[in-house]
Protein backbone atom coordinates (compact mmCIF):
# COMPACT_ATOMS: atom_id res chain seq x y z
CA UNK A 1 0.00 0.00 0.00
CA UNK A 2 1.52 3.06 -1.30
CA UNK A 3 2.06 6.68 1.06
CA UNK A 4 -1.13 8.19 -0.47
CA UNK A 5 -3.54 5.12 -0.34
CA UNK A 6 -2.64 4.68 3.41
CA UNK A 7 -3.27 8.46 3.83
CA UNK A 8 -6.47 8.06 2.09
CA UNK A 9 -7.90 5.17 4.15
CA UNK A 10 -6.71 6.55 7.58
CA UNK A 11 -8.57 9.91 6.66
CA UNK A 12 -11.70 7.95 5.31
CA UNK A 13 -11.62 5.92 9.20
CA UNK A 14 -11.29 9.33 11.41
CA UNK A 15 -14.11 10.63 8.80
CA UNK A 16 -16.23 7.66 9.66
CA UNK A 17 -15.30 7.59 13.41
CA UNK A 18 -15.79 10.92 13.72
CA UNK A 19 -19.43 10.97 12.40
CA UNK A 20 -20.44 7.56 13.58
CA UNK A 21 -19.36 9.48 17.23
CA UNK A 22 -20.27 12.70 17.07
CA UNK A 23 -22.98 13.00 13.90
CA UNK A 24 -21.63 15.70 12.17
CA UNK A 25 -17.76 17.15 11.56
CA UNK A 26 -17.04 20.91 13.16
CA UNK A 27 -15.79 23.35 10.20
CA UNK A 28 -12.61 23.48 12.32
CA UNK A 29 -12.29 19.37 12.38
CA UNK A 30 -12.75 19.48 8.31
CA UNK A 31 -10.61 22.00 8.18
CA UNK A 32 -7.77 20.40 9.84
CA UNK A 33 -8.75 17.31 8.09
CA UNK A 34 -8.36 19.08 5.11
CA UNK A 35 -4.81 20.48 5.71
CA UNK A 36 -3.41 17.29 6.91
CA UNK A 37 -4.31 15.87 3.10
CA UNK A 38 -2.40 18.66 1.50
CA UNK A 39 1.19 20.39 1.85
CA UNK A 40 0.82 23.81 3.32
CA UNK A 41 4.40 25.53 1.90
CA UNK A 42 3.27 24.53 -1.36
CA UNK A 43 0.30 26.63 -0.93
CA UNK A 44 1.62 29.61 0.93
CA UNK A 45 4.34 29.40 -1.84
CA UNK A 46 1.91 29.46 -5.25
CA UNK A 47 -0.05 32.56 -3.11
CA UNK A 48 3.29 34.34 -2.52
CA UNK A 49 4.29 33.92 -6.50
CA UNK A 50 0.74 34.88 -7.76
CA UNK A 51 1.09 38.40 -5.41
CA UNK A 52 4.95 38.88 -6.62
CA UNK A 53 3.28 38.51 -10.04
CA UNK A 54 0.64 41.06 -9.28
CA UNK A 55 2.83 43.76 -7.84
CA UNK A 56 5.54 43.09 -10.48
CA UNK A 57 2.46 43.90 -13.10
CA UNK A 58 1.55 46.80 -10.85
CA UNK A 59 5.04 48.17 -10.55
CA UNK A 60 6.17 48.13 -14.34
CA UNK A 61 2.65 49.52 -15.40
CA UNK A 62 2.30 52.44 -13.15
CA UNK A 63 -0.66 53.59 -10.98
CA UNK A 64 -3.80 53.80 -12.51
CA UNK A 65 -4.81 57.26 -12.09
CA UNK A 66 -3.35 58.59 -15.04
CA UNK A 67 -5.60 56.14 -17.09
CA UNK A 68 -8.69 56.81 -14.50
CA UNK A 69 -8.61 60.84 -15.05
CA UNK A 70 -7.66 59.89 -18.86
CA UNK A 71 -10.52 57.81 -19.47
CA UNK A 72 -13.04 60.54 -16.83
CA UNK A 73 -13.88 57.41 -15.09
CA UNK A 74 -12.60 58.10 -11.22
CA UNK A 75 -15.73 58.08 -9.99
CA UNK A 76 -16.83 55.07 -11.22
CA UNK A 77 -14.03 53.05 -9.72
CA UNK A 78 -13.82 52.66 -5.72
CA UNK A 79 -10.68 54.01 -4.27
CA UNK A 80 -7.43 52.59 -5.75
CA UNK A 81 -6.22 51.45 -2.61
CA UNK A 82 -9.24 49.61 -1.68
CA UNK A 83 -8.95 48.08 -5.35
CA UNK A 84 -5.30 47.07 -4.82
CA UNK A 85 -5.49 45.80 -1.14
CA UNK A 86 -8.67 43.69 -2.80
CA UNK A 87 -6.66 42.81 -5.92
CA UNK A 88 -3.38 41.76 -3.73
CA UNK A 89 -6.12 39.76 -1.01
CA UNK A 90 -7.50 37.79 -4.78
CA UNK A 91 -4.39 37.24 -6.26
CA UNK A 92 -3.20 35.34 -2.86
CA UNK A 93 -6.62 33.45 -2.35
CA UNK A 94 -6.46 31.70 -5.62
CA UNK A 95 -2.11 31.20 -5.18
CA UNK A 96 -3.27 29.59 -2.21
CA UNK A 97 -6.19 27.23 -3.65
CA UNK A 98 -4.03 26.30 -6.57
CA UNK A 99 -1.50 25.35 -4.41
CA UNK A 100 -3.85 23.41 -2.00
CA UNK A 101 -5.35 21.76 -4.45
CA UNK A 102 -1.75 20.34 -6.91
CA UNK A 103 0.04 19.32 -3.17
CA UNK A 104 -3.17 17.54 -2.91
CA UNK A 105 -2.52 13.85 -1.51
CA UNK A 106 -5.36 12.02 -1.47
CA UNK A 107 -6.11 9.78 -4.36
CA UNK A 108 -9.40 10.90 -6.48
CA UNK A 109 -10.19 13.44 -9.27
CA UNK A 110 -6.36 13.73 -10.47
CA UNK A 111 -7.66 14.49 -13.90
CA UNK A 112 -9.49 17.33 -12.41
CA UNK A 113 -6.69 18.43 -10.40
CA UNK A 114 -4.11 18.46 -12.86
CA UNK A 115 -6.89 20.14 -15.51
CA UNK A 116 -7.78 22.90 -12.76
CA UNK A 117 -4.01 23.30 -12.70
CA UNK A 118 -3.36 23.88 -16.36
CA UNK A 119 -6.13 25.95 -16.51
CA UNK A 120 -5.37 27.95 -13.26
CA UNK A 121 -2.17 29.01 -15.59
CA UNK A 122 -3.59 30.37 -18.37
CA UNK A 123 -6.10 32.29 -15.76
CA UNK A 124 -3.32 33.63 -13.99
CA UNK A 125 -1.40 34.85 -16.66
CA UNK A 126 -4.35 36.75 -18.42
CA UNK A 127 -5.32 38.42 -14.97
CA UNK A 128 -1.74 39.13 -14.68
CA UNK A 129 -2.49 40.66 -18.47
CA UNK A 130 -5.58 42.17 -17.66
CA UNK A 131 -4.06 45.46 -15.48
CA UNK A 132 -1.70 46.81 -18.51
CA UNK A 133 -4.58 46.03 -20.81
CA UNK A 134 -6.92 48.41 -18.94
CA UNK A 135 -4.57 51.10 -17.01
CA UNK A 136 -1.41 50.79 -19.13
CA UNK A 137 -2.43 50.48 -22.56
CA UNK A 138 -6.15 52.14 -21.40
CA UNK A 139 -8.13 49.46 -24.03
CA UNK A 140 -11.41 49.15 -22.70
CA UNK A 141 -13.08 47.68 -24.98
CA UNK A 142 -10.47 44.81 -25.13
CA UNK A 143 -10.45 44.60 -20.96
CA UNK A 144 -13.77 43.58 -21.13
CA UNK A 145 -13.74 40.69 -23.39
CA UNK A 146 -10.66 39.66 -21.27
CA UNK A 147 -12.74 40.28 -17.93
CA UNK A 148 -15.46 37.88 -19.87
CA UNK A 149 -12.66 35.12 -20.54
CA UNK A 150 -11.12 35.00 -17.18
CA UNK A 151 -14.31 34.58 -15.19
CA UNK A 152 -15.35 31.80 -17.31
CA UNK A 153 -12.28 30.66 -16.95
CA UNK A 154 -12.04 31.29 -13.37
CA UNK A 155 -15.43 29.56 -13.31
CA UNK A 156 -13.79 26.44 -14.47
CA UNK A 157 -10.93 25.86 -12.46
CA UNK A 158 -13.86 26.50 -9.26
CA UNK A 159 -15.26 23.19 -10.45
CA UNK A 160 -12.26 21.59 -11.37
CA UNK A 161 -10.99 22.47 -7.65
CA UNK A 162 -14.01 21.43 -6.15
CA UNK A 163 -13.83 18.13 -7.24
CA UNK A 164 -10.62 18.04 -5.78
CA UNK A 165 -11.21 19.88 -2.73
CA UNK A 166 -14.26 21.96 -1.09
CA UNK A 167 -12.01 24.02 0.32
CA UNK A 168 -10.03 25.07 -2.56
CA UNK A 169 -13.36 25.08 -4.46
CA UNK A 170 -15.21 27.43 -1.88
CA UNK A 171 -12.00 29.85 -2.11
CA UNK A 172 -12.16 30.13 -5.88
CA UNK A 173 -15.72 30.18 -5.37
CA UNK A 174 -14.79 33.90 -3.37
CA UNK A 175 -12.63 35.07 -6.55
CA UNK A 176 -15.56 34.09 -9.24
CA UNK A 177 -17.86 36.55 -6.59
CA UNK A 178 -14.95 39.06 -7.09
CA UNK A 179 -14.65 38.83 -10.67
CA UNK A 180 -18.71 39.46 -11.37
CA UNK A 181 -17.58 42.69 -9.32
CA UNK A 182 -14.70 43.62 -11.74
CA UNK A 183 -16.87 42.41 -15.20
CA UNK A 184 -19.49 44.97 -13.73
CA UNK A 185 -16.91 48.19 -13.48
CA UNK A 186 -15.77 47.05 -16.97
CA UNK A 187 -18.67 47.54 -18.40
CA UNK A 188 -19.59 50.80 -16.41
CA UNK A 189 -16.00 51.97 -18.00
CA UNK A 190 -17.02 50.82 -21.31
CA UNK A 191 -20.32 52.66 -21.33
CA UNK A 192 -19.32 55.83 -20.46
CA UNK A 193 -16.31 55.64 -22.64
Amino acid sequence: MGDAEEKNSISREVLFLYKKGFGKMTVSAWLNMEMECSRPMLMLLVGIMMVSGGILVRFFVGSPYLTLVALNIADLIPPVWLMTLLWTVSFFMIGCSAGFVLGYRLGGCEVDKYKGGMIFVLLAVLELCWYPTLFGAGFVFLSVLESILILCLSVGVTLCFYRVSKFAGMLFLLHDIWLIYMLILNFAVFSRC
